[in-house]
C-alpha cells in the first residue's frame, strides 16, 4: 500500500474541518471527520502533482469534494488561460450562505420530506404542519 506523505518542510494543516465546512460545504467537512486519512491522502497527492502549498491543496480538495464537476471545469478553464480561482480564501458571504443552508434550509427541507413521506397528508402539508412539532 503506497501512501502519499508530506515532505518534512510541509506546513501544518492551515485549517481544520470547520474551515473546510465554511469553504467547501458539508461534504468535505463530513469526509474530514469520517475519513481523515483519505482526505489527507488527496491533499498530499494534489500537493505532489501540482507542487503547491498545503493550504492551496486543501482549498482545491474542499472544492473538489464539494462539486467535482465544477472544480474540474474550472481547472480546464484555467489551463486555457482563464483566471485562477483562489479556493483558500474564506469569503464571508459564502460562509454565511453555507451556515444558512446548514442551520435553516436543509432542516426545513428535511422536515418537509419527512412529513410528505410519513405525515399522513402526503403533498397536502401546510407551513403550520412543518413548524408544529
Amino acid at each position: 500500500l503506497n501512501l502519499w506523505e508530506p515532505s518534512p518542510e510541509t506546513e501544518a494543516q492551515p485549517y481544520g474541518p470547520w474551515g473546510s465546512f465554511l469553504r467547501g460545504g458539508p461534504t468535505p467537512f463530513v469526509l474530514r471527520l469520517l475519513q481523515p486519512s483519505e482526505y489527507d491522502q488527496a491533499v498530499f497527492k494534489y500537493m505532489a502533482q501540482t507542487k503547491c502549498s498545503r493550504i492551496e491543496a486543501q482549498g482545491n480538495m474542499d472544492a473538489f469534494f464539494n462539486n467535482a464537476a465544477d472544480w474540474a471545469y474550472q481547472k480546464s478553464e484555467e489551463a486555457r488561460g482563464r483566471p485562477k480561482v483562489d479556493y483558500t480564501e474564506l469569503k464571508p458571504q459564502q460562509a454565511a450562505l453555507v451556515i444558512t443552508w446548514a442551520v435553516f434550509v436543509t432542516p426545513f427541507l428535511g422536515r418537509c420530506a419527512y412529513l410528505i413521506a410519513f405525515g399522513g397528508k402526503g403533498w397536502d402539508i401546510m407551513l403550520d404542519d412543518v413548524f408544529n412539532f
